[in-house]
C-alpha cells in the first residue's frame, strides 16, 4: 500500500529528530510546543498540520505534552512544489480532525478488504483537497480561482474547451495566462495537464484490477492513451504501469517498528 495513518494515542514531551523516505503529514492532536524542522522553529497547537518532504529531519518538544497522529503518503499532492515544509491550521469545524479521525479509527483492514481501501483513500484525497483549498484560496484573484474551480470540475471532460474559459474572464487571454502563472505558478493549461495527471494517479491506484490503461485515460480526459502515457511519463517519470508497480510496494520497513493502527 502507497499510504499509511497512524498515531500512537500517547502523549510525549520530546520526540527526537527522524525523517522518513516518504511525505509525511504530521496533525497535533492534543498539546502545544514547538517543532523543529529543517533547522527551523514552529510553533504548534491542536489543529496545527506540518506537511513535510521526504529527507527532512524534523522534531516536536513540549513542557505539557502532545499527541499527534501521522499521515506517510508516497504521492503527495505537493510534490511539485519548490518548498520542503507546508503548515496550516485547522479550521473551526475541525474539517481536517473530522477526516483524519475517520481514517484511523476505521475499523476494516484495508490489506485484506478491497472496499476499505477504496474508502480510505477517497478519505486521504478528501484530506489533500482542503490543503490544496487552504493553500491555493490565499491571496489569490478570484477570477484565477474560478478558473481553477472550473478546470477541477472538468478534469474528466475531453470535449471541455479551455480557451473558452480563459476568453469568458474580463482581462486579456495574454493578460490572463499571466496572471495565472504569477499565481499558480504554470500556465492554465499545464495546471489542467497536472490535474488530469493526479486523477489519473488516483485512477490507477483504485481500478488498475478492473480497467485498462486506456479505459483509465478516456475517463481523465484522454481520447488518445499513448498521449495519455507520454504526458504521465513527462509529469511523473514513470509510465503509468511503472507507477502502479512502484506504488503497490509495501511501506518502509521502518514502519514495521511504530505501534500503529493502518489505515
Amino acid at each position: 500500500m502507497d499510504f499509511l495513518v497512524m498515531t500512537q494515542n500517547k502523549k510525549f514531551y520530546d520526540y527526537p529528530s527522524h525523517y522518513h523516505e516518504y511525505w509525511e503529514v504530521l496533525f497535533n492532536m492534543e498539546g502545544s510546543g514547538t517543532a523543529l524542522i529543517n533547522g527551523r522553529e514552529y510553533g504548534f497547537c491542536p489543529g496545527t498540520i506540518f506537511c513535510i518532504r521526504p529527507g527532512i529531519r524534523h522534531s516536536k518538544r513540549s513542557s505539557e505534552g502532545f499527541v499527534d497522529g501521522s499521515i506517510l503518503i508516497r504521492d503527495f499532492c505537493f510534490e511539485s512544489e519548490e518548498e520542503d515544509i507546508f503548515v496550516f491550521q485547522d479550521d473551526e469545524r475541525q474539517s481536517f480532525s473530522l477526516l483524519f479521525r475517520l481514517g484511523y479509527e476505521f475499523p476494516m483492514n484495508p490489506a485484506t478488504d478491497l472496499y476499505g481501501e477504496q474508502f480510505l483513500r477517497s478519505l486521504l484525497d478528501a484530506m489533500q483537497n482542503l490543503l490544496r483549498h487552504w493553500r491555493e484560496d490565499a491571496g489569490k484573484n478570484k477570477e484565477v480561482l474560478q478558473v481553477q474551480k472550473a478546470l477541477a470540475s472538468h478534469v474528466g471532460d475531453p470535449h471541455f474547451k479551455l480557451e473558452e474559459l480563459i476568453a469568458g474572464t474580463s482581462y486579456s487571454p495574454n493578460h490572463f495566462r499571466r496572471l495565472f502563472k504569477e499565481q499558480c505558478g504554470c500556465s492554465p493549461l499545464q495546471y489542467y495537464n497536472k490535474l488530469k495527471i493526479q486523477l489519473a494517479k488516483q485512477q490507477l491506484l483504485q481500478y488498475k484490477s478492473i480497467l485498462t490503461i486506456s479505459e483509465i485515460a478516456r475517463s481523465c480526459g484522454f481520447e488518445d492513451p499513448y498521449y495519455f502515457s507520454r504526458a504521465f511519463r513527462k509529469e511523473t517519470g514513470l509510465s503509468p504501469m511503472q507507477f502502479y508497480k512502484q506504488s503497490k510496494k509495501s511501506m518502509p520497513r521502518e514502519l514495521d517498528l511504530l505501534e500503529r493502527q493502518h489505515v
